[in-house]
């Protein structure tokens, strides 16, 4: 068995530990994981010795420090499972190295055991109260500790499961790292994603209430599956609807490139759902995707009863507009120019219209998304932006005579055939306007 040696002093900087690539195999769990790693924090050496000697009988990865500072030090440069604490220590007393842990935002959120002399029972419940997990008197029952740590990590697996369904893998790591990263509302460079589900309610009436109920989560499944693949956090779930969104609580410069690619994969995944449940539920299953990047406000949404990480702000309305525009303009996905200004052109696709959206001042550009497995739309994509620039620019003759050829090719253009209708309607004397209004506002 491979031995950790650290000799850590409050004077030098302590490197984070190497990772043990050997696997620990829980007795309470059918699954493996790594090896739990354990400071034990006492200033007797013999108490120190004692623990230590216990826990690598049962083959944890154990690190012994008898100062309340190093211990800090150690544990803001490398994450420990379990933190096994003495009472009493030179520096500060044992509530108070628990409040240090707890508020420091590097430490990690490790589980912390009190291991102390049956005299100091009421401390260890006043450590308790403060902030601790869990008490064990000196000297520890061997059986008894490890029982008390595989409960410990049990419990931080419960956790971690309940995070890892809207975080995906690698912010999630980061997060217990930083516990700030959740906790404080703060502004964020960010792209939102809003997905919804068609004819939810029409197929509701149709197959009934259970059959909806396990359609409709199966296809919740996938999609959060595809979201947490493609680095993205899940915001919520409404009814049919979900929402998703890059860039926090990690920054990352290419959130509008990953909520794109996002959608081409849901896209694509759309293909076998609707293959697998139409028989099922008596049509395709479809979506609407609505993509916008921008400032928000990222933070605890929700309250202190039931925390909702996520964004506030014009940013999240505008995405969830912009999936309601799909319906009106029979596009599967939409984003805004604020997106397609920071994707590359295979990702960026034609620009369909400008559209007033309710409570934003400024008319909002809108594009298709390009690169969805479909051929090469290159060259109508060309053509349907010389006829919506004609039309802009009032020579509906010419954006008619170009849309009728495109049409002829394309039948089903739905983009196509509503800028048609609005060609036709402004050459018959209708307002001009070359600002689209959506339907619900």
């Amino acid at each position: 068995m491979s031995r950790i040696k650290v000799v850590p002093s409050p004077n030098k900087v302590v490197k984070p530990l190497e990772t043990d690539e050997r696997r620990f195999t829980d007795p309470y769990s059918c699954r493996d994981r790594p090896r739990p790693l354990v400071l034990v924090v006492d200033t007797d050496r013999e108490s120190r010795a004692d623990l230590e000697g216990k826990l690598k009988r049962y083959a944890y990865r154990v690190v012994g420090v008898e100062s309340a500072s190093t211990a800090i030090e150690l544990m803001e440069q490398q994450r420990f499972d379990v933190c096994l604490l003495d009472m009493n220590f030179a520096e500060m007393d044992a509530v108070e190295l628990i409040h240090r842990i707890r508020s420091s935002p590097t430490t990690g959120k490790p589980s912390i055991i009190v291991v102390a002399d049956a005299d100091a029972r009421f401390a260890a419940a006043d450590a308790i109260e403060n902030g601790a997990d869990d008490y064990l008197e000196k000297p520890a029952d061997e059986r008894l500790l490890h029982a008390r740590i595989r409960s410990s990590l049990r419990q931080i697996d419960a956790r971690l499961a309940e995070l890892s369904k809207f975080l995906p893998r690698n912010i999630l790591n980061q997060v217990l790292c930083d516990k700030n990263l959740l906790d404080k509302p703060c502004p964020a460079d960010v792209s939102v994603m809003v997905c919804d589900v068609r004819g939810f309610s029409r197929t509701s009436e149709r197959v009934g209430p259970v059959q909806t109920i396990t359609w409709i989560s199966d296809v919740m499944n996938e999609l959060s599956r595809i979201v947490l693949d493609h680095g993205g956090t899940i915001v919520d779930y409404v009814g049919d609807e979900i929402m998703a969104m890059w860039g926090a609580p990690i920054a990352s410069p290419q959130h509008a490139a990953e909520a794109c690619h996002c959608a081409i994969a849901i896209q694509k995944a759309v293909v076998q759902l609707s293959e697998k449940w139409r028989s099922t539920v008596g049509a395709d299953t479809r979506m609407g995707i609505g993509i916008n990047s921008g400032l928000a406000v990222v933070g605890n949404t929700g309250s202190t009863h039931r925390i909702k990480y996520g964004p506030l702000g014009d940013t999240v309305n505008l995405a969830s507009r912009v999936q309601g525009a799909t319906k009106y303009l029979r596009s599967s996905i939409l984003m805004t120019q604020s997106t397609a200004s920071r994707v590359d052109a295979k990702l960026r696709g034609r620009r369909v219209c400008s559209v007033r959206v309710h409570n934003i001042r400024e008319p909002v550009q809108l594009y298709e998304l390009g690169n969805c497995g479909q051929q090469d739309l290159s060259a109508s994509c060309i053509a349907y932006e010389m006829a919506l620039s004609a039309f802009e620019s009032e020579k509906h003759a010419e954006a008619q005579d170009i849309l009728a050829e495109l049409l002829l090719e394309r039948p089903q253009d739905g983009p196509a055939k509503l800028l048609m209708l609005r060609v036709i309607q402004s050459q018959l004397g209708g307002v001009f306007d070359p600002v689209w209004t959506l339907p619900d506002g």
